[in-house]
């Protein structure tokens, strides 16, 4: 499958998983009392430590693989049966404790189904693996539609039968079994895998090295609310998380569908010998072009928006929020190290890369907390900015592309972001941070078209792409002679 085929598959897949988990959430929300909805949030919160680990990078090792064998997919197979089942049975033994921790008999029953997920999933996992790594995203996101329409439905049938906060832990079950089984239909072989450890330390020796450089990133991430929360105080967090859901809600619809292709792709071409500097030029392409007009228009109504979305007691958070939103975009401009040093095994490499971020973050988020929730957040500027040079440092020799290749997308970037901004910017101007809603959905409005056209006028590689797509619309929309 291409690259522009697979991008599309994996983008429907992300939108359709997201739309209908709103929806069931709206729902839930109407048949669940906050508390009902609480003792799974808690249970989920004590798994969430033991999903951070339960894959070990083993998957990622399949995809990147050179040399792949059978003996090499069985070995994983064995390893994700030892590694998930070890931790489904920890999390068995565990789950009283941790109830009577919260005071929550409830949470135990809810463990006791999440425990199953373990069970369950391994035996989906190498089939899963393999076909990201042959580029069906076709078949995979039928496969994750399919999950999350019968975890969605199945929870929300049971609470209206009156399950409870259990009608969410049989969700949840349905969805891993649905997972399983369909990517069991999809690759008929693995119905007959067996087990097995022989190239043991060669996987553990990958996985475990990838493990610890997301474990660096979480705590990276998570650290610095700790930070946050420790040094001023817990209502300073609820801020910034408010302020962060932007970005976060980018980074969720943006890159991770392209993160899931981009690692399957790469690796293909580093097995073949090609390239992938082409690639990474389309990428920095295409996200700087998005990112940058978006968080620059967004950055000067920031303010307006945030209280009109969330009320007047949040306006703090849309006054940190630019620093946000121009730290997501310096780390935009460069492909994430994953999807660079991964295909290529270089996870040693990685692992350091994401210990000078989670360095750099808490160390810059303490510093900044000891002053302000303000200066918290213009400090993490300068922390993307280390971090970023530090990414390309790490993988300029393997991007197989240079700035000087790359300073033209930029500087197109930034020239569309001007006048994308600029009714944004005059509306600052006009009413600064009292901008009423009227001028306000002007000001955002009033930037798509200015962004479609241009993309034409600057001939930007996004413009080729966005061409077909609108001839095939217009194709379907218009009427018949």
């Amino acid at each position: 499958m291409t690259l522009r085929k697979s991008l599309a598959w994996s983008f429907s897949q992300e939108f359709i998983q997201k739309g209908v988990r709103i929806a069931g959430s709206i729902m839930i929300a109407r048949l669940l009392t906050p508390d009902e909805v609480g003792v799974f949030s808690i249970a989920m919160a004590a798994n969430f430590l033991l999903n951070s680990v339960r894959e070990f990078g083993v998957g990622t090792y399949l995809i990147r693989e050179p040399e792949l064998t059978y003996d090499k997919v069985r070995t994983v197979f064995g390893l994700t049966l030892l590694i998930q089942w070890t931790l489904g049975a920890a999390l068995l033994l565990l789950r009283f404790p941790i109830a009577d921790l919260y005071g929550q008999p409830g949470i135990a029953d809810v463990l006791a189904l999440v425990a199953i997920t373990f069970f369950f999933a391994p035996f989906g996992q190498p089939a899963i693996a393999l076909l990201r790594r042959d580029m069906r995203f076709d078949q995979l996101h039928h496969i994750g539609t399919a999950e999350v329409l019968v975890g969605t439905g199945t929870g929300v049938w049971l609470a209206t039968l009156g399950y409870s906060y259990m009608a969410l832990a049989w969700g949840l079950l349905a969805s891993t079994v649905t997972r399983v089984a369909l990517t069991l239909a999809a690759r008929r072989d693995h119905l007959r895998l067996r087990p097995g450890l022989r190239h043991w330390r060669e996987v553990l020796q990958f996985g475990g090295w990838l493990t610890v450089a997301g474990l660096f990133g979480t705590i990276a991430v998570e650290g610095r609310k700790l930070v946050l929360g420790g040094i001023i105080n817990p209502g300073t967090v609820a801020l910034y998380e408010r302020a962060q859901m932007i970005p976060q809600m980018s980074r969720q619809t943006l890159f991770m569908p392209v993160g899931r292709v981009l690692l399957p792709s790469f690796s293909k071409n580093v097995r073949e010998g090609v390239s992938i500097g082409p690639g990474v030029e389309m990428y920095v392409a295409a996200t700087t072009a998005i990112i940058w007009p978006a968080f620059l228009t967004i950055g000067f109504i920031a303010v307006p928006v945030t209280v009109l979305l969330f009320g007047d007691n949040w306006r703090t958070a849309g006054e940190i929020l630019p620093y946000i939103l121009g730290s997501a975009a310096i780390v935009a401009a460069l492909p994430q190290p994953e999807q660079v040093l991964t295909p290529h095994g270089a996870v040693r490499r990685l692992a350091a890369i994401r210990f000078v971020q989670v360095t750099g973050a808490l160390s810059f988020a303490a510093l900044g907390s000891l002053h302000s929730l303000e200066l918290f957040a213009a400090l993490l500027i300068p922390t993307a900015a280390v971090f970023s040079l530090a990414v390309y440092l790490s993988i300029r020799s393997m991007m197989g592309t240079g700035l000087r290749r790359l300073a033209p997308f930029y500087a197109k970037a930034a020239i569309l972001s001007a006048p994308c901004a600029a009714p944004a910017f005059w509306a600052y101007i006009e009413y600064g941070n009292s901008l009423p809603i009227g001028p306000l959905l002007a000001a955002a409005g009033s930037a798509v078209p200015i962004w479609f056209a241009g993309l034409f006028i600057l001939r930007h590689p996004l413009s080729g792409e966005i061409a077909p797509m609108v001839a095939w619309l217009h194709s379907r929309v218009k009427p018949p002679k």
